[in-house]
């Protein structure tokens, strides 16, 4: 592939395509992202939680004091972060269901100094 084929496949899928109603329906039919919201699309790329029951693993009870805590494969390289993700998490699906949160500004805040940029890096 030249580098004029490359630019073509790039336009071609990048170019903005017209739809008739009914087709855009039809789309929105088998593809929710079609019309989510951005927290809803934030939600879907995070993905569905794994639950974990703290109480079957004594170092994870002691953490957590044998609550059972959802951990996301997103951010499955976060230890310890557990809490705060839940957090951020709930914040998307009250925005996501229209609640009150939809009108607010999510403001990431942490320590100083203290390697904040791999949370959103990540």
């Amino acid at each position: 592939m030249n580098i004029f084929d490359h630019y073509r496949q790039r336009y071609e899928a990048a170019k903005d395509e017209e739809f008739t109603l009914q087709d855009f329906l039809t789309i929105c039919r088998q593809d929710r992202s079609a019309y989510a919201n951005a927290a809803e699309r934030l939600l879907m790329a995070i993905g569905e939680p794994n639950m974990v029951d703290t109480a079957q693993e004594p170092r994870l009870s002691r953490l957590f004091s044998n609550r059972v805590i959802a951990r996301y494969p997103a951010f499955e390289e976060f230890y310890g972060m557990e809490d705060a993700i839940e957090q951020i998490v709930s914040y998307l699906k009250h925005a996501a269901q229209g609640l009150e949160e939809k009108k607010q500004i999510l403001y990431l805040l942490g320590p100083v100094g203290v390697a904040n940029h791999r949370s959103l890096n990540g």
